[in-house]
């Protein structure tokens, strides 16, 4: 489960969506239509998100959740939530795991971590595809900042809470703010997963990065132009937008292969939503005819009988 804000349209429309997405699949679990005026920390906008995907997962998959927020999702009351949800620790194979894995901000806090860390600290990164990444590196700062010098620089946060820090090369040319590193670009995220090698947890938190995805999806889909000044019918369209976007993303899943299990909107509406086919009945039966030049007729033969096959009458 992944929860991301879209900016798209907080500029002339005057609203701000929160948005979660389920990563498995690509739909949508939950869209909210918010003013524009909304605060990308609002915590109670972030619970509300996470109490109407939770209800969204079905009973029998809610047993084991991975949550992903940006960095507008690190607060305390978000964390707490999401521990109190996590009952594995205490109910072991009876409970529900919840685990997180959410952005955190390289403050004064984060940088004092850092600058006493010696550099055989940091160990070799991992891309996505699991193969190494020359150019990061990472390392865990809960140790430092529970235990350093300054004192428990964590006492108010989730005692199960860790912190992971990574560093790439500044781009050549690159300017630098008052009191950044002038060769080194930091990151840092939390996580309660209480095992696992720091390169995983890291290669795992950045598939934070499929939620652009999504919502690049979402704005394919109709979510980039608001039609109204009218929040309520605003709401309305954004519902609509992400039940297309949910159409989509199952079609993908259920019914295609190749590139086209892959595809964007775009691609999608040309290839197979725009084909020149007919459906009609006969003998009772639903048949699909489609011209036998369409270049992609194989492609949409295929996906008409798997979803047929899912429902025969």
């Amino acid at each position: 489960m992944k929860i991301n804000k879209s900016s798209e349209n907080k500029g002339g429309f005057g609203f701000h969506p929160l948005t979660s997405w389920c990563s498995n699949i690509g739909d949508a679990l939950a869209v909210m239509c918010r003013p524009g005026n909304a605060g990308s920390f609002t915590a109670s906008d972030h619970l509300a998100a996470l109490t109407a995907s939770f209800a969204q997962i079905p009973a029998p998959w809610r047993g084991d959740v991975l949550v992903s927020i940006d960095g507008a999702g690190a607060s305390h009351d978000v964390l707490d939530h999401l521990n109190g949800l996590n009952t594995a620790p205490a109910h072991g194979r009876r409970g529900r795991r919840v685990e997180y894995s959410i952005g955190w901000p390289v403050d004064d806090r984060t940088t004092s971590g850092i600058e006493q860390l010696r550099e055989r600290d940091w160990g070799v990164a991992l891309d996505t595809d699991g193969e190494v990444d020359p150019a990061a590196q990472v390392v865990e700062l809960t140790a430092i900042l529970r235990h350093g010098p300054d004192g428990d620089r964590l006492a108010s946060w989730p005692a199960d809470l860790r912190v992971i820090a990574r560093r790439v090369p500044r781009p050549a040319g690159k300017q630098t703010k008052l009191g950044e590193d002038p060769d080194w670009e930091y990151g840092a995220f939390v996580t309660n997963t209480p095992g696992g090698q720091l390169q995983w947890l890291d290669a795992r938190h950045r598939t934070q990065a499929h939620v652009e995805d999504r919502l690049k999806q979402f704005k394919a889909c109709g979510a980039r132009n608001l039609p109204s000044i009218d929040y309520d019918r605003n709401a309305a369209w954004l519902q609509l937008a992400a039940l297309a976007t949910s159409l989509t993303a199952w079609l993908r899943h259920l019914a295609l292969d190749g590139q086209l299990a892959k595809s964007s909107t775009k691609t999608l509406r040309f290839r197979i939503l725009s084909a020149p086919a007919r459906l009609i009945t006969h003998a009772r039966r639903k048949i699909l005819k489609i011209p036998p030049g369409w270049q992609w007729a194989p492609d949409l033969a295929t996906a008409w009988q798997r979803l047929q096959a899912l429902h025969p009458n």
